[in-house]
């Protein structure tokens, strides 16, 4: 069992349901999670998925949460390489109110954490105020959560780029011979 809070589109929802799991999927766009409905039914994955709109940051569950995945709301910069406006359409302003939101989702979802459980927080940025430093805030806020570092052999083999700390950071330069990447930050995150 699963929530995935921000879903829409589904791309990871979809990834998550046709690896087994029972996925909620959590956002407050209407119109996003009835094109990732559409999706999971196109998928066949609409018996494994459940659908709620719900503002991810003061959502609650009615029980502490196994897992959680949260790919939160970002500036996008590290999709650059496809989409080179994003640095031209996001201004400091814009980062500030991106880093308050990603920090009241993440909260919310540490909140609802079972011990034990995983949360797997995500952005898909360059700035390491949206990535690492987020991380850095949420453990010193909370002593029960640990970084559960993320292993070579889970990512294929592509060791240049897990961090010191056991995190994931994309860039666009990583497989350049293949035309790159988008740049990427994940982190895993146990409740004790």
């Amino acid at each position: 069992n699963v929530v995935d809070l921000c879903a829409a589109p589904g791309g990871k929802t979809a990834q998550l349901a046709s690896a087994g799991a029972s996925v909620l999927a959590i956002d407050r766009s209407a119109k996003r999670l009835h094109r990732l409905q559409e999706n999971m039914k196109r998928l066949r994955l609409d018996d494994r998925v459940k659908i709620e709109v719900a503002d991810a940051a003061v959502w609650k569950s009615r029980e502490k949460l196994p897992y959680i995945l949260l790919d939160a709301p970002c500036s996008a910069t590290g999709t650059v390489r496809r989409n080179p406006d994003v640095i031209w359409m996001k201004n400091q302003n814009d980062i500030y109110s991106l880093v308050e939101l990603q920090e009241k989702l993440l909260e919310n979802a540490v909140n609802m954490l079972a011990p034990g459980g995983t949360l797997i927080y995500c952005t898909c940025s360059l700035q390491k105020c949206e990535g690492e430093y987020q991380i850095e805030r949420i453990l010193e806020r909370h002593p029960e959560l640990s970084r559960e570092s993320v292993h070579v052999h889970e990512l294929g083999g592509m060791s240049e780029i897990i961090t010191p700390r056991g995190d994931v950071r994309i860039l666009p330069s990583h497989l350049a011979n293949i035309g790159g990447m988008d740049g990427f930050f994940v982190s895993r995150l146990r409740k004790s």
